[in-house]
């Protein structure tokens, strides 16, 4: 199971995730991601996945490529941090690469 919520502030979109994003769940995640990333209007994104539980190979792909089109991610917990922490490599990784 997986809830999403979207909080809107002024300067700042936030998406935050709850549940296991795995299986039919990383879908319903990517659209979310695609609709709420063409309404940004140049607002900063934070997808927050501090009470996600587990990530599949799926979400992880689709955690990259929020990653990779400027979102900041925001983890808690052992599994999700060293998670995010790969993905965080591997964007660096690339960018340093194409530099």
């Amino acid at each position: 199971m997986l809830r999403i919520t979207i909080n809107d502030a002024e300067e700042e979109r936030c998406i935050v995730v709850e549940g296991k994003l795995t299986g039919p769940w990383v879908s319903v995640l990517d659209k979310c991601w695609e609709k709420t990333l063409a309404a940004s209007q140049a607002k900063a994104m934070t997808v927050n996945l501090k009470t996600v539980t587990f990530v599949d190979s799926d979400g992880k792909k689709l955690l990259t490529k929020i990653r990779q089109q400027g979102a900041k991610l925001v983890s808690s917990g052992c599994l999700i941090n060293a998670i995010v922490e790969e993905i965080e490599l591997e964007v660096r990784r690339e960018n340093s690469d194409g530099i």
